[in-house]
């Protein structure tokens, strides 16, 4: 039936809204690296640079089956076929965890692999952001992600080439930057003229060649997203997924009031404190292991080692997860608020060690009854049998 059809121009937002607030709610993703250290705000705008192989698509397609939104959008722009072909099998398999039935039914896919026409992978982007706008102004929550931005950013420069336009810094367009800024600008929460909200939040990746993170389409980015989830290949070698680099990270949305304001009701008081805590306590384990590797583990007094196992805690529990794993692949928000409360809260302690073995010993019993219970379902017997276990160990240390 034509009369249902809807013509509008990719390029041009659409703008059928009475006002456009900042965001001031929070945009659960069920990834703890995430979600505890660097939340992603419903409406926002975040990017996930990272070398070939650290994990970006497979970060993405667990956002994607676990997010808290009403419609999923995924634009494979220029990646592999194989990597698309996953997600047309998996896909229909899945069951939406909020309503039962098949995810298939919520996610739209905007297909368009590497041997397509260089014009087709600058549309597509276009195209799922449009469609992402069309059901925010049906007062619904969307979740856009792009798969990656540099094959975008890469079909605009050959696109300039071809017209003969200036070039700019590694024959990028001259006005990359305005481009990818106006771009990440259309996302946002919106109030409707009928007085009902609807949100765009935009996720794309970059695949910066040789993971250098200072090529133009990354710098760019940075610019214009709020949300940047620096994904290390260091971590990545070392099996530690998902593999987003804790201190190279960071969520600027954290700094806005009503954010802090939502945390502050949702979670706990004063949560964002406790998040820059975490990561104080992980680089000060980076500096003490730092430290260790130089002068060897007799060299450096027993306290740098406490150090960096209280900071190998942390990774361990709480920033590591596994996405293929039934139970620990989506962590809700108030297992997250126990899981790093308990963590904290046994960083603060001093246990007071008298030698580095015995230090590197504790830890490394503490940190696999926690992963245990990682693996275990949320407030079931087995999980609370774990936190019981954790607590008689710890007694047994302080006693000592």
């Amino acid at each position: 039936d034509l009369t249902m059809v809807q013509k509008w121009p990719v390029k041009q937002a659409v703008r059928c809204y009475a006002e456009k607030p900042r965001p001031s709610r929070v945009m659960e993703t069920g990834v703890r690296a995430i979600d505890t250290f660097n939340p992603m705000a419903e409406g926002g705008t975040g990017f996930i640079p990272g070398p070939f192989g650290a994990g970006k698509t497979v970060l993405q397609h667990a956002i994607s089956k676990q997010a808290d939104a009403d419609v999923i959008i995924m634009v494979a722009c220029g990646e592999r076929a194989n990597e698309v072909v996953e997600i047309f099998k998996e896909f229909p398999e899945l069951i939406d965890p909020r309503t039962g039935h098949n995810l298939m039914e919520r996610t739209i896919i905007i297909c368009n692999t590497s041997n397509m026409p260089v014009a087709a992978r600058e549309a597509s982007v276009y195209t799922g952001m449009t469609i992402g706008e069309y059901y925010r102004a049906m007062g619904l929550k969307v979740l856009v992600m792009a798969d990656s931005t540099s094959r975008w950013a890469q079909a605009l420069r050959e696109m300039s080439n071809r017209l003969e336009e200036l070039p700019g810094q590694d024959a990028f367009p001259m006005d990359l930057s305005a481009i990818i800024s106006n771009f990440y600008s259309r996302a946002g929460l919106v109030k409707l003229n009928n007085g009902a909200t609807g949100s765009v939040t935009f996720l794309g990746t970059v695949s910066p060649a040789g993971g250098n993170l200072k090529e133009p389409v990354t710098e760019s980015t940075k610019k214009a997203a709020r949300c940047f989830y620096a994904l290390s290949q260091g971590r990545a070698d070392s099996k530690r997924y998902p593999a987003i680099d804790p201190l190279e990270s960071y969520s600027k949305y954290l700094e806005y009031p009503e954010i802090r304001e939502y945390l502050d009701e949702r979670i706990e008081k004063h949560w964002a404190d406790l998040v820059y805590e975490g990561k104080t306590i992980i680089q000060r384990g980076k500096e003490a292991n730092d430290q260790i590797n130089i002068l060897g583990d007799d060299g450096v007094p027993v306290e740098y080692h406490e150090r960096f196992w209280k900071s190998e805690l942390l990774d361990f529990v709480i920033l590591q997860q596994d996405a293929f794993d039934d139970i620990d692949a989506n962590c809700p928000i108030e297992r997250q608020k126990t899981m790093y409360g308990m963590v904290i809260d046994i960083c603060r302690r001093d246990f007071g060690f008298t030698d580095f073995e015995r230090c590197a010993q504790f830890f490394k019993g503490l940190i696999n009854l926690f992963r245990q219970m990682n693996y275990s379902e949320w407030r079931s017997e087995k999980f609370e049998g774990y936190e019981r276990q954790i607590a008689d160990y710890l007694n047994q240390q302080l006693s000592k």
